[in-house]
């Protein structure tokens, strides 16, 4: 609008037959008329007006009118239409007015439709009646834009023009045509489980503004991962599903931003290659794990965890080991892997033998009356060295 102020008529012109003689619009008291405006709960696009004329307003002079006039204060609702329903509800009879730019004051006759021109209203009323008006802003989605909202007394001269406008009553209401989406009951399940982990996320989508679409997002460690977009009329809840699968690891799981929940997506359990047994040598130990997982071990039966050694070879075991990893995935561990390895060792035994020998000599005897020189033996012992082998674990 640039500035300017765009005066829309908001009630029908207000005429009363019977008048006071020579009466004029300064006359009329400013609490003659009460005047309320709100937007309607269950359809923003709706504003509400309800007048009370007070018996200040009763025999009012013919040549005075009682108007109420809609000014436009901030925001900018060009080309949006404001549809006049004159009778109080939806059903009766109505006149259009499309809003141009730049225009600052306009009156019931330049709406569409509108009953009568302006001033030639001569609307007869009982003491005390209330009434109601109805006016829908269309094509204004979006939109907001503050607004005030006038009772006017006028006296209208010889060439329709208007003279001792005296302002009655007035309010001020800001008019919120978007739709203003809440997020609620977050639930995530399940929770944990073994990896790849399928997830169902549900949200609560409640919007109180006007209908419109909301795009709700799924977010995995803080990255979109998915959307859905649904509709909601004014006052209308709706509840959101996605269906994600996580792979392994610690993720943080919410839509919008709600507080995430925590998803622990366990890795599967690393392996050991060869398998646990009793060998007779040196053995290779190989340890694998799930894609992008890193191995942590020990050799001493604790229990691994992110703190023990980091695999990062083969493991060249020479004396018997009982072997315990784990895989972390992006801070999930596994599942407690074991492995346990006896390696038997060759071992040379030397220990000695006490053994029965003859023992050879010469020497001189009498024999049958002759000297005689021959080898003679006797028995003894002596110890042997021997050497075994056997194998004994390492």
């Amino acid at each position: 609008m640039k500035d300017k102020h765009i005066v829309l008529p908001l009630l029908v012109l207000l005429a009363f037959a019977a008048g006071i003689s020579g009466a004029s619009a300064a006359d009329i008291p400013s609490n003659a008329v009460n005047l309320t405006m709100q937007q309607n709960a269950s359809d923003p696009a709706q504003i509400i007006v309800d007048v009370n004329y007070s018996d200040d307003l009763q025999d009012v002079d013919p040549t005075v009118a009682v108007d109420a006039k809609l000014e436009l204060l901030e925001g900018n609702i060009t080309d949006a239409t404001i549809k006049w329903y004159y009778t109080g509800d939806l059903s009766g009879p109505s006149a259009d007015y499309t809003v141009p730019e730049g225009v600052q004051e306009v009156w019931l006759s330049s709406f569409t439709g509108a009953p009568v021109p302006q001033g030639a209203a001569k609307l007869f009323m009982e003491d005390g009646n209330s009434y109601r008006w109805l006016f829908v802003v269309e094509n204004a989605n979006g939109k907001v834009f503050r607004v005030r909202a006038s009772s006017v007394a006028f006296q209208l001269n010889s060439t329709g023009g208007i003279e001792n406008e005296t302002v009655l009553n007035s309010t001020n209401l800001t008019v919120d045509l978007q739709p203003h989406f809440s997020l609620a009951n977050l639930t995530v399940n399940p929770l944990s489980g073994s990896a790849p982990l399928t997830v169902n996320v549900t949200v609560n989508v409640t919007n109180t503004g006007v209908a419109g679409d909301y795009t709700a997002e799924l977010k995995v460690n803080g990255e979109v991962k998915d959307t859905k977009t649904v509709t909601l009329a004014t006052g209308e809840t709706r509840e959101v599903t996605f269906t994600y699968e996580l792979p392994a690891g610690l993720h943080s799981v919410t839509v919008g931003d709600l507080t995430p929940a925590a998803v622990t997506s366990t890795p599967a359990a690393p392996s050991a290659s060869p398998a646990s047994g009793i060998y007779l040598k040196n053995v290779t130990v190989t340890l694998t794990g799930p894609a992008n997982s890193t191995i942590y071990y020990t050799t001493n039966g604790s229990t691994p965890t992110v703190n023990s050694t980091k695999y990062t070879a083969p493991l060249v075991l020479s004396k018997s080991t009982a072997l315990k990893f784990i895989a972390v995935v992006n801070g999930a561990s596994s599942a407690v892997s074991s492995a346990s390895y006896t390696i038997m060792k060759p071992v040379t035994l030397t220990y000695y033998v006490k053994v029965k020998v003859k023992k050879w000599y010469k020497k001189w005897y009498r024999y049958y009356g002759k000297w005689r020189y021959k080898w003679r033996y006797y028995w003894t012992y002596r110890y042997v060295k021997k050497t075994s082998t056997y194998w004994q674990i390492a």
